[in-house]
This record gives structure tokens, C-alpha cells and sequence, in this order.
């Protein structure tokens, strides 16, 4: 009797062997994107505020961050005379070849450079205020002017209205209609200097001006970028492919330089299953292979994938290694990297 239940316990080991060998070893796996593109800075500068965040998809072309820009601006009223620096231009070399990258014609180019010398004996005419309106006479001609600043007995009229010319002797008077004992003194006609655009360094990322404009102060007229930038180089920051937002390294103003990783893009129409294999197994498994598995996502089916790569360093895992067996995927099945699966190794 002994011997019979022997012969039966021995038979069932052998069954359970079996069926364990025919159903085969398992391992968990997971959706990947192998191919991923790395996103860096074109040059040393600041982000401006993005909204981007981890695992976001993205489309081809789309601008995921965009670089700040240093903005010049006009310190004077006039017309722009030329403009030397376009897209592109290291400042320094623009400057040090013409002197600036733009110049503004003040809209008053001409002033007066009087002083209280001629002025009727009278303390009051000798005695101005800047800000104050004179009225100017050369002549027949007539005008008006603005006092910008008082010395001593000198001070300078900015010419607002009337026609004259450099060198004109001007009588300046605080009355209209220009009675002699109203005479604040005389000047001669002079010209402003034009005032010229500069910076002290960095490459011009965009030209907002052209000759023969208007331009008041505080207009924008170029932004600069840092001068190490490539020529050319954008300030949109762009993915050259469709997919997701698989890292995120930055944040919305950042100061970030040049060749810095703000993130990674997965590019979703390459993704492959990624096995880890115990040591133990790896010997059954080579390119070339056709494999089974099920994923969690589609319950109840089953799909056969082929092993394109077995990468050749494993990980120590709880005093076992594990090595990346990659398999293709099914095509005609919506899939994200992170989804899970489980592989059949053997059979």
C-alpha cells in the first residue's frame, strides 16, 4: 500500500512539473519609449513663464518654452536716422564699426544757448526758471522755446516752434508779443547732437525699427539676447516631434545657460515593451525570439511580440539580476509608456 502511494505522490510531482514547465516562467514588463528627444537652452538667459508640466503631449514644432530678451528702448523723442544692427549682430561689433546700432533725431533738434547779458536791467528778467516758455525773435522770424536748464546767467531754450537756423543770434522774451523790457537775453542757434543706441553687450534677437520712424521715448526699438547665442538662434524653444512631455527640469523663470536640459519629449510612435529577466531565465531567451503576453490594459487577450534587444548590463535587485529584454508591440492598440504587462518567457 505504501509503495502505491509512493507511485502516486511521485506521479503527481511529475504533473505539477509539467504543467509548470508547459505554462512557462513570467516576468513583469512595461511600456517604454525608447527614442526621446533631449530639449536645451540655445543660450544663457531667462524663461519666461510656461505652463508645460510632466507627461503633457505634445505636437511637432509646438514652442514649449520661450527665452526672455533684453529690450532697448528710445531715451528721446525723434526720428530714427539709421539703423545699423539687424538680426543677429554681436552689438560690440556693430558698435565698434559705426558707433551705434541706431540713431534717433531728436523732434527739437535745435536750441538756443542764451544768456541774461542783453536781458532788460530788470532782476526778474534776469532771473529763469527751467520749464518756463520763452518767445523768440530773429528777425522778423518768431518763435517759442522751452528753458531745459538754468547756470548762472546761462541757460538753454529748446526751440518748439518757428523757423531757424544754426547760428541765428536769438532775442528771447517771457511776453508774446515781444516788448523789449520783457528781453530775458540773447543766443545763438545750435544744433543737438543725435542720440545714438547702444548696449554694452549681447546679439540682436529682433529689430522693431527702420529709418524715417517716429519714435517716442520708451518705444521699443531692438531685444538682445546673450552674445554667445548661435547667429540666428531662436528665442521659442520648439519639440521637433509629436509625443509626450517625458521630463521636466526647469521652471517658469528660470535662469538657465546655454545647452541646459529643460526636458524630454517621448516620441510615441516607437514604443516597445521592456521585460526584466532574471539571470535565471536569460539563457532561454535570444534575438529573434517570438514571446507571448498579455497587457493589463487589454484584459483577455493574449499577443505575440519579437525580442529586438537584450541590453547586456543587468541590475542587482534583492540578491538576483535582472536584465532589459525588449519586445515589439502590437500595432492598432492605443499605448502610453508606463502601461504594465506580463511576458511568458518560456514554454
Amino acid at each position: 500500500m505504501k509503495k502505491v502511494l509512493f507511485s502516486l505522490a511521485s506521479a503527481l510531482t511529475i504533473l505539477t512539473l509539467t504543467a509548470s514547465c508547459a505554462l512557462g516562467a513570467t516576468a513583469n514588463a512595461t511600456i517604454v519609449a525608447p527614442d526621446t528627444v533631449k530639449i536645451t537652452a540655445p543660450f544663457s538667459g531667462t524663461l519666461l513663464p510656461f505652463d508645460l508640466m510632466q507627461g503633457d503631449s505634445v505636437t511637432a514644432d509646438d514652442v514649449l518654452f520661450t527665452m526672455d530678451a533684453t529690450p532697448v528702448y528710445a531715451a528721446q523723442n525723434g526720428t530714427v536716422a539709421a539703423v545699423f544692427a539687424e538680426e543677429g549682430d554681436d552689438v560690440m561689433g556693430v558698435a565698434e564699426h559705426y558707433g551705434a546700432l541706431a540713431v534717433i533725431e531728436p523732434k527739437n533738434a535745435l536750441y538756443v544757448a542764451a544768456n541774461t547779458d542783453q536781458a532788460y536791467n530788470d532782476a526778474e528778467n534776469r532771473y529763469l526758471h527751467a520749464g518756463e516758455t520763452l518767445y523768440l525773435k530773429c528777425g522778423s522770424e518768431k518763435g517759442t522755446g522751452i528753458v531745459t536748464s538754468v547756470s548762472d546767467k546761462d541757460y538753454v531754450v529748446e526751440i518748439l516752434t518757428g523757423s531757424f537756423d544754426v547760428g541765428d543770434t536769438v532775442r528771447c522774451f517771457r511776453e508774446s508779443s515781444t516788448p523789449s523790457d520783457s528781453e530775458t537775453g540773447r543766443g545763438r542757434v545750435s544744433r543737438y547732437a543725435d542720440t545714438q543706441v547702444n548696449v554694452n553687450a549681447g546679439r540682436i534677437a529682433s529689430v522693431h525699427v527702420k529709418p524715417g520712424d517716429e519714435v517716442k521715448v520708451g518705444d521699443l526699438l531692438f531685444e538682445v539676447v546673450d552674445a554667445q547665442s548661435q547667429r540666428g538662434a531662436s528665442r521659442e524653444i520648439k519639440t521637433p516631434v509629436s509625443g509626450a512631455l517625458l521630463t521636466l527640469n526647469t521652471v517658469s523663470g528660470a535662469q538657465v545657460y546655454r545647452g541646459q536640459l529643460l526636458g524630454e519629449v517621448a516620441n510615441l510612435e516607437t514604443l516597445e515593451l521592456s521585460v526584466e529577466v532574471d539571470e535565471l531565465d536569460l539563457n532561454s531567451i535570444h534575438v529573434g525570439d517570438t514571446l507571448s503576453y498579455t497587457l493589463d490594459a487589454y484584459e483577455g487577450e493574449s499577443f505575440m511580440g519579437t525580442v529586438t534587444k537584450i541590453r547586456p548590463i543587468g541590475t542587482a535587485r534583492q540578491n538576483a539580476t535582472y536584465f532589459d529584454v525588449r519586445i515589439t508591440l502590437p500595432e492598432g492598440k492605443t499605448l502610453l509608456p508606463g502601461m504594465n504587462a506580463t511576458v511568458t518567457l518560456n514554454q
